[in-house]
């Protein structure tokens, strides 16, 4: 593995690591810091110098190395992550972040409800950078097919734990039976609004860290 491929594997390495903070950050206050997608347009950047730095060095050219594709690194087990150019990378964000803006303001004006939050949005755009568009939309898909399986799991369970409180409940005094029964009522409908995709309040953050890595070996 030439060192160009060294810089470029750290490079993949922070970028996965600046999402673990994104997915619990958002996991914990549903918010998506800009300082965190500010940052992975930062080592975007410096991303690019340094293999321009490095093509310079190597005798391709410092133009030539910014501009041209990344190199293909190989992740245990045997994976492969195909580089992009810096061309595509910027398309990557141009359409994932403006296309998902299009689409969160639509749905937003037809049906009055929220969708995907800014940060959602930009972190999307940062990741474009990276993931180009095809990786980037694979990227994406697989973050709405994860948070919705975990959504569905999650209602599941609720409503599972609601029944088991409810059969528990008949067996107390009366007022422990009404508490336990109200609590029963409300939480699938608390789960519906927290678990629902495009409701807002469900943690996009998690799930796009993971659809990152499902892109990175597709």
């Amino acid at each position: 593995m030439t060192y160009v491929s060294v810089i470029t594997l750290v490079a993949y390495g922070l970028v996965v690591a600046l999402l673990g903070m994104v997915a619990v950050i958002d996991g914990r206050t549903r918010r998506i810091p800009n300082a965190l997608s500010g940052a992975l347009v930062v080592l975007w950047v410096l991303w690019r110098l340094v293999l321009g730095l490095a093509g310079k060095h190597l005798g391709l050219g410092f133009k030539a190395e910014v501009l041209g594709p990344a190199p293909d690194v190989m992740v245990p087990p045997g994976l492969e992550i195909g580089g992009i150019s810096f061309a595509s990378g910027i398309l990557g964000a141009v359409i994932l972040g403006g296309g998902l803006l299009v689409l969160t303001t639509v749905y937003e004006l037809v049906t009055r409800k929220e969708s995907f939050g800014g940060g959602d949005i930009k972190l999307m755009a940062a990741l474009g950078l990276f993931l180009g568009v095809e990786r980037g939309l694979v990227c994406l898909l697989a973050a709405c097919v994860l948070s919705l399986l975990y959504a569905g799991l999650r209602a599941l369970v609720v409503k599972v734990c609601g029944a088991r409180a409810s059969q528990g409940s008949a067996a107390g005094d009366a007022d422990e039976a009404a508490t336990s029964l109200g609590q029963a009522g409300t939480a699938p409908s608390e789960a519906s609004n927290g678990d629902s995709l495009l409701g807002g309040t469900l943690p996009f953050g998690p799930f796009i860290a993971l659809g990152t890595l499902v892109a990175f070996v597709a």
